[in-house]
Parts: structure tokens; sequence; C-alpha cells
């Protein structure tokens, strides 16, 4: 399964670049689904990249749902990275197994930039069953993770506040 995601922000590509790859251990900064994120500890990161990758917990919960993110690629003079999402604590019928997403950022003017987000979702044997609910579902929630990117980067506001609907 495969989703694109784009959205257009006020501020200028390295501002948004900053945030989204530079800072990219702090996505619970922007990020509205994740209650607190890390970065990984004890591992080489990828050439160019500021870590190796991420942990993003997804309740308050020690042994709640999480993720671990592992920068793939990453240049910083493309403006694009790939990482590989895995969830942790998962529910036995989760319906994600593993998910690579790629971001890329463009600049479109000196205060505009567009941002992509691409995942390429591998799914469980349950997540096949409930394909076009889990299409939509998914989609939903990417959009909704960047439009918390863009009113975090527009207004200053705290993740979360900005949710699709």
């Amino acid at each position: 399964m495969n989703i694109t995601k784009l959205v257009k922000i006020d501020r200028s590509a390295e501002d948004v670049w900053r945030a989204v790859a530079e800072q990219f251990d702090q996505v619970y900064k922007w990020m509205g689904i994740v209650q607190h994120s890390y970065k990984v500890e004890g591992e080489q990161p990828v050439e160019g990249a500021p870590v190796a990758g991420r942990v993003c917990e997804f309740t308050d919960k020690p042994n709640g749902l999480k993720a671990e993110e592992k920068i793939l690629s990453y240049s910083a003079e493309e403006m694009r990275f790939d990482f590989d999402v895995v969830p942790v604590n998962a529910p036995k019928v989760f319906p994600v197994k593993k998910n690579i997403v790629t971001m890329s950022v463009r600049a479109l003017a000196d205060n505009r930039a567009e941002v992509s987000w691409t995942s390429r979702i591998q799914l469980t044997p349950f997540g096949y069953l409930i394909y076009p609910l889990l299409k939509r579902g998914l989609s939903r929630n990417f959009g909704g993770i960047m439009l918390d990117l863009k009113n975090y980067l527009e207004q200053g506001s705290d993740a979360g506040t900005v949710k699709a609907g």
C-alpha cells in the first residue's frame, strides 16, 4: 500500500527541513499523535543524518504502542530522507508490519515550501482483510500529520491543535 500526502507551508524550505529532518528526534513538538519522542542511542547515523533514528511513544503507558524509526538515507542537499517505521508493543491483530516513509522539502518561494510524505506500507494478513478501511484511515492520519506540521511552523502552535477530519 502506498500513500502520498503533500502540504504547502508558508515558511522557508530551510525552516521546514530543520523541523522534519535536523530535529528528527523531536517530532513530539509538532506531531499530535506522538506523546514523546527521543533519539535512538548507541547506533551510528547514516551519512549526514543528525541521529540514527528515533522512538515515538503514542501513549503514556510504559508498555504502550511505540514506533522505532530508523533513518535509511539522508540528503541535506536534496532535502530528502527515508526512514523505516516498525511498530512496537502493537496488538496481535495490528494491520501494519512496517512502513518506509520518504519525506522531502522543496522551496516554492523564499518563504513558501512544499513537504511530501510518501509511505510504502507492508501489511500483516489482517491488514489485507481491512485494506479499504485501512487505506482511508491511514490517508486521513497522514494528512493530519502534515496539517500538524503546517500549523506548528506557520503559527508556532503546539502539536495536535489541527487534525484532519
